[in-house]
Order: C-alpha cells, then structure tokens, then sequence
C-alpha cells in the first residue's frame, strides 16, 4: 500500500491560490530505489510548491518526487566514515532498522493554482 494520507480541512483558497495540508503515515512496504506512491495533484492541481515536515525524530530526509508522483525518503548512514568526510545522504532501504518507516508521519502541504 506504501502511504496513508488524509487531508487535514478543506483546501484554503485565496485569490487563484490553493492550499492543501496533509498528513501522510507510511506502512512498512517502503519501496527502496523508487519510494512511494503519492500523486498531490488530486489535492492540488499544479503544484507551484511542496513542503514536507516530518514529525517525531526519525532522522529521515523527505523529498517530492514530482516527475514521479513519489515520495521519497532518505537517511545518513555512517558506514566507516573516518575523519569527518562528508557523506551523502542515501535512500533509505525497504527493510532493517535504519529503514524502518512503519508508522512514520509526515505533514505537507501543497500550494499552487486550479489550472
């Protein structure tokens, strides 16, 4: 199934603007390589922007995928970094603990136009 969501209120419309907050529950089939399923166009039809809040302390980076109607979500893993490298943020895996995002919540909301 992948994601959760559900609309918090109706749609703010201000001028030619909408608005939409939603609150989206991941369950533990997170596909690694590819994310979620997640197309916010039924809730906004052009999106101008995204904006992702993650809830709790998961430590996880959440990011739109909008080419896809995914979302994604990624984590830093130490895996024998030495000296301070910099490492880059890795998408985070179907399975195990570091990719455990089995009743994870995030907040969006989305604002753009009608059409």
């Amino acid at each position: 199934m992948g994601v959760t969501v559900t609309q918090l209120g109706r749609n703010q419309v201000s001028g030619s603007r909408i608005t939409a907050t939603l609150k989206v529950t991941f369950d533990a089939s997170y596909s690694s390589g590819g994310g979620d399923n997640l197309n916010l166009t039924q809730y906004v039809p052009v999106i101008e922007s995204v904006l992702i809040d993650p809830s709790g302390a998961t430590g996880h980076v959440f990011q739109y995928d909008r080419a896809n109607s995914k979302i994604k979500a990624f984590i830093q893993e130490d895996s024998g970094a030495v000296g301070g490298a910099d490492i880059p943020l890795s998408e985070v895996a179907g399975a195990g603990p570091i990719g455990a995002l089995n009743g994870a919540v995030v907040y969006i909301t989305v604002t753009g136009t009608r059409a």
